[in-house]
């Protein structure tokens, strides 16, 4: 189930994409939402599917300044803010709502575990139980096992982090 806003703010509409000449907000903006997180607004610096994780970086072209792109190991290291598009596809350009903690649901990697760690992977938007230096996403657990690749909800407290260098019990 999506999350719905819980603080009202007039004309926001989570699933809508706004054009590259008309944000309907400042990027950074943000809204409770009833499952705990928030949402966030930013631009997407290249083509963002549903379920994407994505990392959240300085953006020249944004109004406001933050952008988003699909999160992978190697672009994880150039922000630490990440977020997932949980509330549909945000074309190259355009801007849109990406979700910060509460239980999103976010693609993740076949044979994903529950109830272990969450990392980056190589391939853009997933997310796995797979070990990688660097891409730890902070307070993220998968709530169910899957065997194919594909979009479950995950418990994500505290939400928006990727820890650097850090491996539990290391």
């Amino acid at each position: 189930m999506t999350a719905t806003p819980k603080d009202v703010v007039a004309g926001t509409k989570l699933d809508q994409v706004d054009g590259s000449q008309s944000p309907g907000f400042t990027t950074g903006a943000k809204v409770r939402l009833s499952d705990g997180g928030e949402a966030v607004y930013v631009r997407a610096t290249s083509e963002i599917s549903q379920y994407q994780a994505v990392v959240m970086l300085a953006d020249s072209n944004a109004v406001g300044s933050l952008g988003a792109v699909p999160v992978t190991t190697t672009n994880a290291a150039t922000s630490r803010r990440v977020a997932v598009a949980t509330f549909g596809n945000i074309a190259s350009s355009k801007y849109g709502w990406v979700q910060v903690g509460g239980r999103p649901l976010v693609n993740l990697a076949a044979n994903c575990a529950p109830n272990v760690p969450l990392y980056t992977t190589a391939t853009g938007g997933a997310l796995d139980d797979a070990t990688v230096s660097g891409g730890l996403i902070g307070g993220a657990i998968a709530e169910t096992t899957i065997s194919n690749a594909t979009a479950v909800t995950i418990n994500w407290a505290a939400g928006g982090f990727i820890v650097n260098g850090a491996v539990p019990g290391a």
